[in-house]
């Protein structure tokens, strides 16, 4: 039924909890806006729900995203009077008919809550509520209207019942907040913001373009602006890589409690997309200690740090910074210390947010794995397109977010190389190795007797991303390559197009583990022969293209063959 234009059901009267009933209406997505066909277009989330309620014109305060969040955890909290009434007129589509039904039923479920309470405490304690099978929740039940209740005379008392509990500090949850979908540009921003920082410090001490003397006869460029990994790593790459990673996650955060309902797993505490990143809370921690103790503190204390308080470089890699060495009259030691410290605090935030968000890829596809891989349910056809459809999701997602990360460390070893080479500029550098590889330039380039520690950060930062990548295919395939074989598959075997198109399905597969492993050859191979920035050229070109990639393409004239044979 639509009313308002949203989707509308009346309440069960199946005597159900405040928290049965509330997992019911969300996940069968009553309230939500209808589509041509009279259904919900997805279920509730927090924030969706968070912001129906305080666009209520009545409701001035509105209502905070945390009391939300209770709603939905498996936990022994209800509701107060007042947040039923903005509750039901959500439920009921702002039709005074349906707002009423849902108040009288949201109200008897919140007296029902708190009566089990009770008989829990006289039986001797507090226990846990029984596990929400979400799939009993969804079914449509056909009921009578309720009395109306006038929504004047709606109880306004203290909404005791909503009060958040004071939690401590979770750095896991505060982390995964940072990447909400509701501000995916907050941490681009930061960067953006941060990175804007360094640059007009970089102008202001003269180190955005400057050269010096590393042999006779070559005058080499080493400023900041010249510097790919400060500008085009950082600065452009590292932005687009959390914001698909944000997008990601929201998605699925979004497409989880559907999941949970098609592949009839209860919703319980331990089973809560919160419960299953405070799991990884000792990762979390590990990477906020390395990136703000290794990559910060130890590598400016001895890359930098060492070497400006002792003028005696060692022969370190001399970049804009470490450049005061050989020419002093630039900037004085106190500055590059300062400036070093500000560029190395900039590079330890930057990581954590990297490292974050491929440890969150890894808990999307963990969490995707441990949801769907139920062999009893895939001759569902039901479940078989869903899982399809979020798996090929999920995995593109992460696959466009490795290649990022791939293409991030290329640039620090790429700039890294130049730097300890003898050409001019970066530009004249690779294009002089295609040149010396085409038989044209007859003089090819060498290396001075520097050493390159980005090289060794590159290397762990590639391998890191591959290995997230390989963890997150083998379970997400483990789960797709079992839909196959299925009912559907074998109903359709005689019919070569769909054969085909499974067959392309597959093949979407090995494109992206290809693309991912030449990203990783390119990258080792950097400085190792002439004609390596041919390789490197072809390889971002190839890298742009995967992006724009239309992965969704094959799925859907699988599922159009499925329905015309």
């Amino acid at each position: 039924m639509i009313k308002n234009g949203k989707f509308f059901q009346s309440p069960p009267k199946s005597g159900k909890t405040f928290k049965e009933l509330f997992i019911h209406a969300t996940t069968t997505g009553v309230g939500r806006p209808a589509n041509k066909d009279g259904y919900p277009i997805g279920p509730w989330t927090p924030e969706l729900l968070a912001d129906a309620i305080s666009q209520i014109d009545a409701n001035r305060k509105g209502v905070d995203l945390r009391t939300v969040q209770l709603w939905f955890e498996n936990n022994k909290r209800g509701i107060g009077p007042t947040n039923i009434r903005w509750l039901a007129m959500v439920f009921g589509c702002r039709d005074p008919e349906g707002t009423s039904e849902w108040q009288v039923e949201l109200s008897a479920s919140q007296s029902r809550l708190k009566a089990r309470r009770k008989q829990k405490e006289k039986a001797g304690g507090l226990g846990e509520q029984p596990a929400l099978d979400v799939n009993q929740a969804a079914e449509p039940q056909n009921v009578p209207h309720a009395p109306k209740l006038d929504q004047a005379a709606a109880p306004k008392a203290p909404d005791a019942e909503n009060v958040p509990p004071k939690q401590r500090f979770n750095l896991a949850r505060a982390s995964e907040a940072l990447f909400n979908g509701r501000s995916s540009l907050n941490l681009p921003v930061a960067i953006w913001t941060t990175g804007g920082v360094l640059w007009f410090l970089a102008f202001i001490f003269g180190v955005h373009s400057v050269t010096y003397n590393p042999v006779e006869g070559l005058d080499k460029e080493v400023g900041f602006y010249w510097s790919i990994s400060w500008t085009v790593g950082e600065m452009a790459v590292l932005p687009l890589f959390l914001i698909l990673v944000s997008e990601l996650l929201t998605f699925w955060k979004e497409e989880r409690l559907p999941s949970l309902a098609v592949t009839k797993t209860s919703i319980e505490a331990n089973n809560s997309w919160e419960q299953k990143v405070g799991s990884f809370s000792f990762s979390y921690w590990a990477i906020f200690i390395i990136c703000f103790l290794g990559i910060f503190f130890i590598q400016w204390y001895g890359i930098y740090l060492r070497p400006l308080l002792e003028s005696n470089s060692e022969n370190p890699m001399v970049d804009w910074i470490l450049v005061t060495i050989s020419r002093p009259e630039i900037m004085s030691i106190s500055e590059a210390i300062f400036v070093s410290m500000f560029a190395f605090l900039y590079s330890g935030m930057i990581y954590w947010f990297y490292f974050i968000g491929l440890l969150l890829l890894y808990t999307l596809a963990n969490d995707f794995y441990r949801i769907y891989i139920n062999p009893e349910l895939q001759p569902n056809e039901i479940y078989q397109r869903k899982m399809r459809a979020n798996g090929t999701k999920i995995m593109t997602g992460i696959f466009r977010c490795v290649v990022l990360g791939i293409l991030l460390a290329t640039c620090i070893k790429v700039n890294a190389a130049y730097l300890i080479s003898d050409g001019e500029t970066i530009l004249d550098w690779l294009i002089g190795d295609a040149l010396t590889a085409l038989g044209v330039n007859s003089d090819g380039w060498s290396w001075l007797e520097q050493n390159p520690s980005p090289f060794f950060t590159s290397f762990l930062l590639t391998f890191i991303t591959c290995f997230v990548f390989f963890a997150c295919f083998a379970q997400i395939y483990w789960v797709l390559d079992g839909c196959f074989p299925s009912k559907e598959g074998q109903s359709l075997k005689g019919n070569s197009q769909v054969q085909r198109l499974v067959s392309q399905v597959k093949a979407l597969w090995f494109k992206m583990v290809s693309v991912v492993v030449l990203l990783a050859v390119n990258f080792m191979v950097v400085g190792k022969f002439y004609g390596f920035s041919i390789l490197l050229f072809g390889s971002v070109v190839i890298s742009a293209y995967s992006l724009l990639w239309r992965t969704r393409a094959p799925e859907e004239k699988l599922k159009q063959a499925h329905e015309l044979n």
